[in-house]
């Protein structure tokens, strides 16, 4: 194995922000890298691999430093490359967690040197480490295939934030994107939803964006009006209390069905994310869209405890935050969203105490719902 190579950082020119929210538009296949290290196996998901040459046969393969694996990757100086099947977007969820035991009910073959391969991934295939570069936060494992084999289906894809079949994939961006439109109020209450026009500004397909449409329909954020257009549905005390009330069960159950299951590294980061929210809070103007992305981040790694990407999407089909940045602005949100009861909620969690983590949980949503339901009034009963 060579010696460790380091490519400089070049001087940071674009938003961190922005850059994510870019490269997302990449699509990419799901693989997890495993290895094993003294009889210990390890894996994670990745999305950032790709072949190299050809001849020799060479891959590679992004790891974050921070990984578990990555150490392990290092240490055994083989790992394999199992790419998922699109029916296998649970695996890709709960290799995707920190801490635990991923394989935890999870059948694996192992390889001739011993690396575990995941039974019914599309196809595996098993490298030794060759050179190992290093870039911004990642490791680059330039991998030699000395075993690789593949079967029959179709790859499971990772677009926008999204696994699924690829078509499926574009569907959801579709959906996630049309969804957007109408919580940013872009089309404002009481005019028309124009299908073409987020079809064009989105770059979605248009069949995709009135299939959104109409699932939104469903979920009672779109109307259709007497011709059979679409409008947006104001955002009123009933329909905040119906989308709270279904958060909470799904947070509910996760914390009474998967209290056990939260890790040291699950409320490490649910921790930091505390920390971040309440610096956003502190330092007022401006902070809005952070401070609900950080939130956002913090529910989904609760939910996703419960390692069903399923939950997760039905709990994400429930957040409605973004309306919050057309009621409340300049510093008015700082003073407005308390998130005293998400650290106690964080500090529960620390301490294993499950009665005061659902507490603090009721609590949280019975405060989110009367801070809405006073936004909403103060807006003439409609958002």
């Amino acid at each position: 194995m060579n010696s460790n190579q380091v490519i400089p950082a070049a001087e940071v020119t674009v938003d961190p922000a922005a850059f994510r929210h870019v490269v997302g538009h990449f699509a990419s296949g799901v693989t997890v890298i495993t290895t094993v290290v003294d009889g210990e196996l390890f894996g994670t998901t990745a999305s950032a691999v790709s072949s190299l040459s050809m001849e020799p046969p060479m891959m590679l393969a992004c790891l974050n430093r921070s990984s578990s694996t990555h150490d392990a990757v290092q240490q055994a100086g083989v790992f394999g490359i199992n790419i998922l099947a699109e029916e296998q977007s649970e695996l890709a969820m709960k290799f995707g967690r920190k801490g635990g035991d991923k394989f935890d009910g999870v059948a694996v073959t192992f390889s001739k040197e011993g690396v575990p391969l995941l039974d019914g991934a599309l196809a595996t295939i098993v490298c030794r480490v060759e050179e190992t570069p290093t870039g911004g936060t990642h490791t680059v494992f330039l991998g030699l295939a000395t075993e690789a084999s593949a079967g029959n289906g179709e790859p499971l894809a990772y677009f926008r934030g999204t696994f699924g079949r690829l078509e499926r994939v574009r569907e959801l961006a579709a959906y996630n994107a049309v969804r957007d439109w109408v919580l940013r109020r872009r089309t404002p209450l009481r005019h028309e939803l124009d299908p073409a026009v987020i079809a064009a500004e989105t770059k979605s397909d248009p069949q995709n964006v009135h299939n959104a449409l109409v699932k939104l329909t469903a979920e009672s954020l779109v109307t259709r009006g007497d011709k059979g257009e679409f409008l947006p549905t104001p955002i009123t005390h009933e329909l905040i209390d119906s989308v709270y009330d279904g958060r909470a069960t799904i947070e509910l159950g996760v914390l009474a069905s998967h209290f056990g299951k939260f890790t040291d590294e699950d409320i490490a980061e649910l921790g930091r994310l505390t920390e971040e929210l309440g610096k956003l809070r502190e330092s007022g103007k401006d902070g809005l869209d952070e401070f609900l992305k950080l939130n956002v981040k913090y529910h989904d790694r609760l939910v996703n405890v419960a390692g069903s990407a399923q939950l997760t999407d039905a709990f994400r089909r429930l957040g409605i935050g973004t309306v919050w940045r057309q009621a409340l602005g300049g510093d008015e949100w700082a003073r407005q969203m308390d998130h005293s009861h998400i650290a106690e909620l964080t500090a529960a969690l620390r301490d294993r105490d499950e009665a005061r983590a659902v507490k603090a949980l009721g609590l949280h949503t019975a405060f989110g719902k009367k801070l809405a339901s006073d936004v909403i009034e103060r807006h003439g009963g409609e958002v």
